[in-house]
């Protein structure tokens, strides 16, 4: 009977593991009809042809509707890093940017625009979207006559026609693909009226949900606030004692 009894439990437990894995791979599916922007965390790397311009940044999306970007971006004229945090699409914080002046609604734009440029280049390579890439797949589109104009809200951009997106993507994980995009648009000069620009994108998607790095309770007082919604124009220091969850509180306000 001893014997017995001590097998119960270890056949019980083989079973419960078997189905927590059940359970584990089936949330880490890509489902169908998923979009490559429902990326939980997205990391971006971005180089601007020959301009000696390059951004690697990293995007988490929260559940809840924040946004956390890390940054790192290398130019000519220096180097910028620090992090970015959107709460509920109204203020923006950032923190570690020693170069930033008292606007900060500048450091989120090249992000932003970026992260909307890369997904829509996926879509317009890949419009089935994510669920469908398994094996490598290479991409080449091409369109003549539309420009391709981009509006985050906080930024917009406009690249002009004749332009084209080539690269490929993979799956390398059951919630995880990678890609590798070149977009060359257009950018006329008056000397050169054909002349050419691309920017290359290198990514991985995370479509698994994930724990947002940041409690409610993360204290903000080592952070700088603006107010988007409000078109403020100037940061100011987070007030002493501001924790992100009275942020998220006073954002969600009808009158903000």
């Amino acid at each position: 009977m001893k014997k017995r009894w001590r097998s119960i439990p270890c056949l019980l437990l083989a079973g419960c593991c078997w189905l927590l894995m059940g359970l584990q791979t089936a949330i880490a599916q890509v489902e169908k009809g998923t979009l490559w922007r429902d990326s939980v965390v997205t990391e971006l790397d971005v180089d601007f042809g020959d301009t000696g311009f390059h951004a690697r940044w990293l995007f988490h999306r929260c559940i809840c509707g924040d946004l956390l970007i890390q940054v790192e971006q290398v130019a000519p004229d220096g180097v910028l890093s620090g992090e970015l945090l959107m709460v509920n699409g109204k203020v923006l914080l950032s923190r570690g940017f020693k170069q930033q002046g008292p606007d900060i609604e500048p450091l989120i734009q090249a992000p932003s625009l970026m992260l909307q440029l890369a997904y829509a280049m996926l879509n317009r390579s890949q419009p089935k979207g994510p669920y469908v890439v398994d094996g490598k797949q290479s991409w080449n589109d091409k369109e003549k006559h539309r420009d391709f104009k981009l509006n985050t809200g906080l930024a917009t951009g406009v690249f002009a026609a004749p332009w084209t997106v080539k690269g490929a993507g993979w799956k390398t994980d059951a919630g995880l693909r990678r890609f590798e995009l070149v977009f060359q648009f257009t950018n006329p000069v008056p000397e050169n009226p054909k002349r050419t620009d691309s920017i290359t994108f290198t990514g991985k998607l995370d479509f698994r949900q994930q724990v947002f790095p940041f409690t409610e309770s993360t204290s903000l007082e080592d952070w700088r606030m603006q107010w988007t919604s409000r078109n403020d124009r100037e940061s100011i220091p987070a007030p002493a004692g501001l924790t992100l969850k009275a942020l998220r509180e006073q954002a969600s306000a009808p009158s903000m």
